[in-house]
């Protein structure tokens, strides 16, 4: 009964969605009989059979019919997908482009959206992978998410004024997008939105943004330097994740939280200034960098989060300030240059593996008078490594599992 119920339902949405005419080789919707307005419609009962095989497509700005003329207001859902068409001319009664229009119109190479379209709807140019050149008017105030992505010929994208969303994954694997024009009135970096735009170099983040979604710029692999609006409070989960190139970055006071695997695999940073503002360091946040050397860590720093700097093969020492309530699992496992580390007083958790494979760990300090529950594997250079302890606190160290094991322990003065 359920099966006969959904077959029902999806005849009906089919018929519910065809054409209410045809006029030349384009296909009509009616929207409005009181506005006489319609909209382009696909070709065929359903989107997914017989799309439209022109070479050249001209829409019209009026229809007529036997019924009436009817103004194109909207190219519909879907009315081009998978289209064969080389070349679009849209009319300037324009007012929105539906989701997935031209989805997967491989040999179109450009397209000029007329002055009066408000809308750009989700999806709406996904996958055409031949689209070299998109005039986006001033008039538009809505570009929803995936509109362009997957538009690997793109290069250039400058955003009209009205848009203040950069919607996720509006340009995510857009491989040749090199420029892109932000104004001062965009707010919100989404989700993936330049995901895979392997050739950006460069990008100029207003300071009206207040918010970069994650893995915003994941695998930017060209992005060379990023300046992070003063708003932002938060670098957000694989936000520069495999943006390999990526040399400098500068990020406001203000930001507390470094996310996720936010730089992971960036292995041209050498240095990163963390501004004082920043409480925790997430999970993986630095993972692989491998030719990251300093990263001081600041006063209001709390946790270290599991494998934060893990396989940082150049980094030299890891001073936590007082302060910091956690080293994660592996913070620093695989950091084989590591020389030295800072355990404070405020310490209460030593991860698993937290400093496993830093052969070159010769100095460990730590500020604890009662040692914390370490592992085996917490660090692996006990046999010629120096565990620098509070004066009169060297007992209690030799008493602690583990601790025992390094080489030598030293008493520091008071």
């Amino acid at each position: 009964m359920k099966r006969l119920l959904f077959l029902l339902f999806f005849t009906f949405a089919i018929a519910a969605s065809a054409s209410d005419f045809k006029s030349g080789y384009l296909c009509y919707k009616i929207l409005s009989e009181k506005d006489s307005t319609c909209e382009v419609t696909y070709n065929g009962k359903d989107y997914y059979h017989d799309p439209y095989t022109v070479d050249s497509v001209v829409v019209p700005m009026y229809v007529k019919t036997d019924k009436g003329t009817y103004r194109v207001v909207r190219i519909g859902n879907y009315a081009f997908n998978d289209a064969t068409i080389r070349s679009i001319t849209l009319p300037y009664s324009l007012k929105e482009i539906g989701e997935w229009a031209f989805c997967s119109c491989l040999a179109l190479p450009e397209v000029m959206i007329p002055e009066g379209t408000v809308t750009i709807s989700d999806n709406a140019f996904y996958g055409c992978a031949g689209l070299q050149e998109v005039v986006i008017p001033q008039s538009v105030t809505s570009i929803g998410v995936s509109a362009f992505q997957g538009c690997s010929m793109l290069e250039t994208v400058k955003i009209p004024l009205g848009v203040t969303i950069i919607e996720d994954g509006l340009f995510g694997d857009c491989a040749s997008l090199k420029t892109v024009l932000l104004h001062n009135k965009v707010k919100i970096i989404g989700t993936g939105s330049f995901a895979g735009c392997i050739k950006l170099k460069s990008i100029s983040l207003p300071e009206s943004i207040t918010s970069i979604e994650d893995g915003a710029f994941y695998h930017c692999e060209a992005l060379q330097k990023v300046s992070v609006p003063s708003k932002v409070k938060m670098i957000s989960n694989e936000m520069f994740y495999g943006c390999k190139s990526l040399s400098e970055i500068i990020m406001p006071q203000g930001i507390d939280t470094i996310g996720d695997k936010a730089f992971g695999y960036c292995q041209s940073l050498t240095r990163v200034r963390l501004p004082e503002s920043i409480v925790r360091i997430g999970c993986y946040a630095f993972a692989y960098c491998e030719n990251l050397v300093d990263v001081p860590l600041p006063a209001g720093i709390r946790i270290i989060d599991d494998g934060a700097f893990g396989n940082c093969e150049a980094l030299l020492q890891a001073i936590h300030p007082n302060g910091v309530d956690v080293i994660g699992d592996f913070a620093y496992s695989g950091c084989t240059q590591l020389k030295s580390t800072r355990l404070p007083e405020s310490v209460e958790t030593i991860g698993t593996a937290a400093f496993d494979k830093c052969p070159a760990l010769v100095n460990v300090i730590s500020m604890t008078e009662k040692p914390k529950a370490i592992t085996r594997h917490t660090f692996s250079n006990y046999a010629k490594a120096t565990l620098h302890v509070p004066f009169n606190c060297k007992k209690k160290y030799l008493l602690g599992k583990y601790w025992k094991d390094f080489a030598k322990i030293v008493e520091d003065a008071r």
